[in-house]
């Protein structure tokens, strides 16, 4: 297994070949020539996140569309002011669709999808597949509920009544010759047909989630992973997620893939 650490910092290659930039929680910039698009981008933070996020929505205005997976606060917080500072048009379930135009995003700037369906935006073809949210264990839920226990009704705000879950979607991405896939819960009732150059894993959500992820590596059989969503984006709702375990497994099941380390608002090629 071969792993790439790469460095923080920010640089604006557009107009250049495949590019990613990770953008914390689950959030990625795909760029492709001068057609940028986002994969469920969320930037907002609290004071004691890590990694910190200096960026705004508004520093992706040039945006073109947005892939949302499924509708939790930390994939859509921030998708009402990124439309109103882009031309950015929305793709993501029905529910989640609704759930937006109730927080004032206009109608005309949503594309309800459902799996199986796709959508082009310049040389991405985007196709929404079958995924689930990730079931969180017993032993999570309680630690988080301990460490959250004097914030509850500050966190009450961000819950499923105003962010609802939706029908959950993967996206699989194929633009210059490659295929992605992006999953935002690690969880998928699906299996891809052809191969998959990357995998956008998430590695959040449960105690043995470093095993879980590792799992859907196995069922994928990508050429490359890049993990994601290991951040703490919000604590103490968030928790950061040691990787070691994670690089470990893939390694000893799974020698030949090649593993990317992200770090935050690096862009880089793909």
């Amino acid at each position: 297994m071969a792993i790439t650490r790469i460095g923080q910092g920010e640089r604006d290659v557009r107009g250049c070949g495949l590019r990613y930039r990770w953008l914390g929680t689950a959030g990625f910039e795909l760029v492709s020539g001068r057609t940028s698009i986002l994969l469920d981008p969320y930037m907002t933070r609290n004071p004691g996140a890590r990694p910190a996020q200096p960026l705004k929505a508004r520093d992706l205005g040039h945006a073109e569309a947005v892939f949302l997976t499924h509708g939790h606060f930390d994939h859509t917080f921030d998708v009402p002011q990124l439309v109103e500072n882009s031309r950015a048009v929305v793709y993501a379930s029905p529910t989640v669709c609704a759930s937006l135009a109730l927080r004032g995003v206009a109608w005309t700037r949503l594309r309800p999808r459902w799996p199986g369906e796709a959508a082009e935006v310049g040389p991405f073809r985007v196709t929404a597949v079958p995924a689930c949210h990730v079931t969180f264990d017993a032993h999570l839920v309680l630690a988080t509920l301990w460490r959250c226990r004097g914030v509850l009704a500050d966190l009450a705000r961000l819950g499923t009544s105003r962010y609802p879950t939706g029908e959950v979607l993967g996206w699989l991405v194929e633009v210059e010759g490659k295929t992605l896939l992006h999953l935002g819960s690690a969880c998928m009732r699906w299996v891809p047909d052809r191969r998959v150059d990357a995998f956008l894993v998430p590695v959040q959500g449960r105690t043995d989630i470093c095993a879980v992820a590792a799992d859907l590596v196995a069922r994928v059989r990508p050429g490359t992973v890049i993990p994601h969503h290991h951040d703490d984006f919000y604590p103490p709702l968030s928790q950061y997620i040691d990787l070691e375990p994670f690089l470990r497994e893939i390694g000893r099941r799974h020698p030949g893939v090649k593993v990317r380390l992200p770090s935050i608002n690096r862009l880089e090629e793909l």
